[in-house]
């Protein structure tokens, strides 16, 4: 039995450790609006992660590894190459259905000069792009992740805890010194 989704999310974005995210819904009366949501929960970990994982592509497109970009350098290799730290993610876009389907990866990068906003082009997900495969695995595990930040998963609440005081005595503060 095949499990059929109600939405399929669109685009998400971090910020402020809160995930704002866009999907389509794909069953009932309304099929085929898209809806926006942001975030109030800080996000979980995971969803960060997930995000995270993410930033070799936008550094290899970018050209971070420029004497590696048309080999079949291994994604692992590439992750531990410094030039990764300059990059972060924000957010991811998907546009486009089934055969035309590609994603467009933001975030940012830090410079000698400040940070900059990057972003990579349309990325088509039955392109030629070398790492492919790669981007698809993540970005399916980016998707899931925020799925369930959408369903209620976020980072451990924590409860307040009560402290109880001691009444004060009236003689106590009349026999103090001043």
């Amino acid at each position: 039995m095949e499990i059929t989704k109600e939405v399929e999310i669109k685009n998400a974005s971090i910020k402020d450790m809160q995930c704002t995210y866009g999907y389509e819904l794909l069953t009932g009366k309304t099929k085929g609006d898209t809806l926006s949501r942001g975030g109030v929960h800080v996000i979980h970990e995971d969803l960060q992660e997930s995000f995270n994982e993410l930033t070799i592509f936008i550094a290899h497109v970018d050209g971070a590894f420029s004497s590696w970009a048309n080999n079949q350098t291994p994604l692992a290799e590439l992750e531990e190459k410094e030039e990764l730290e300059k990059y972060s993610i924000s957010g991811f876009r998907i546009s486009g259905a089934e055969e035309n389907r590609s994603v467009i990866i933001s975030g940012s990068k830090e410079t000698p000069y400040g940070t900059m906003a990057v972003t990579t082009p349309k990325l088509k997900m039955n392109g030629n792009y070398l790492y492919l495969d790669e981007l698809e695995v993540r970005l399916v595990a980016a998707i899931s992740e925020v799925e369930e930040y959408m369903d209620g998963k976020t980072a451990p609440q924590f409860e307040q805890e009560e402290i109880e005081f001691v009444e004060a005595d009236d003689n106590d503060f009349e026999n103090n010194k001043v």
